[in-house]
């Protein structure tokens, strides 16, 4: 964010720059699945890292990272200090999944800042490394997530200024088909957050933050027989992101406050809130969690914060 305030005579001109600093962080959960250990930081480097996902065996963690100038895609096991690269090169690559044959991550390139073009690309890569290839292309095109076996569910979004469209696709062919139950129409629509359950059957959106006028909610849509349900989170300002619990009974929510408190909470399908983390320096973003259901992944960052004063601009 860059604030600006002219000063009286017009000569001078100062702009604050506020940004976060993301790590990837790993907890444990108890065998009650009520409380969860203190998150110990995984990534040591003073970049932006974002979790995605997991490999199969729940020992490393996929996250996406700008530090090598771009971001890129990084595997890490959680006992060791040092990431593996598993994309680079000349793109911007982000949001790697693990697709249903627990083999292949797909991913999604995106157009860089002020480039012409809206295409964004689906991508897929071997989890041992090796080339990437193209999956599909699509305008618009924002998150990607999978289901696990037995569903082969695999969805990307569309997103625009008033619509937020879901699609179906093989990973395999970029065959792709609409899902004309889960269209969002509301603005603006590219602001919503989803997750798709474990098992493919349904589709969790919430709203993003700061963009509601009463207390946040999640709609969990039925992909079998299209009824929605939806889920309050009552004393707090807004949600940030929903992830599904390796169950799927549950949602892992990054939620906050107007007086700046963070939490992660995990929300069951009935409704019940229970805070499982909470930090007043600290934000906290989506929490991840890893096949065994034993361990969650989740970013934490402070904001760093910078005034400039220009004259004779």
């Amino acid at each position: 964010m860059r604030p600006r305030r002219r000063s009286a005579d017009g000569k001078r001109l100062a702009i604050t720059k506020y940004s976060l600093n993301p790590d990837v962080y790993v907890t444990e959960l108890n065998s009650m699945g009520t409380r969860l250990s203190t998150p110990q930081q995984l990534t040591l480097d003073e970049r932006r890292d974002f979790p995605f996902s997991w490999t199969p065996d729940s020992k490393a963690v996929l996250f996406t990272s700008d530090r090598d100038g771009i971001y890129h895609i990084f595997k890490q096991p959680i006992d060791q200090t040092v990431p593996e690269l598993l994309v680079g090169g000349a793109e911007q690559t982000v949001a790697p999944r693990l697709a249903p044959d627990n083999f292949t991550v797909i991913y999604v390139i995106w157009p860089r800042l002020g480039e012409a073009s809206v295409r964004g690309r689906v991508m897929r890569v071997p989890l041992s490394g090796g080339p990437s290839q193209t999956v599909l292309e699509q305008d618009g095109l924002g998150n990607v997530q999978c289901a696990r076996l037995p569903s082969t569910l695999c969805l990307f979004d569309v997103r625009g200024t008033t619509q937020l469209l879901f699609f179906r696709f093989d990973p395999a062919t970029g065959k792709s088909v609409e899902l004309p139950q889960a269209k969002i129409e509301d603005t603006p629509a590219y602001a919503y957050n989803w997750t798709l359950s474990p098992d493919g059957k349904t589709l969790a959106t919430a709203k993003g933050k700061g963009l509601l006028a009463k207390e946040p909610n999640i709609t969990l849509l039925s992909l079998e027989n299209g009824s929605k349900h939806v889920l309050t989170a009552p004393a707090w300002a807004g949600i940030a992101s929903i992830d599904f619990a390796a169950d799927g009974r549950s949602l892992w929510a990054s939620a906050y406050t107007n007086t700046g408190k963070w939490a992660l909470l995990n929300i069951d399908l009935h409704g019940r809130v229970r805070t499982m983390l909470e930090d007043t320096k600290m934000a906290i973003g989506w929490g991840i969690p890893a096949p065994d259901g034993k361990h969650l992944a989740l970013w934490k960052a402070r904001g760093t914060s910078n005034v400039w004063m220009l004259e004779r601009f």
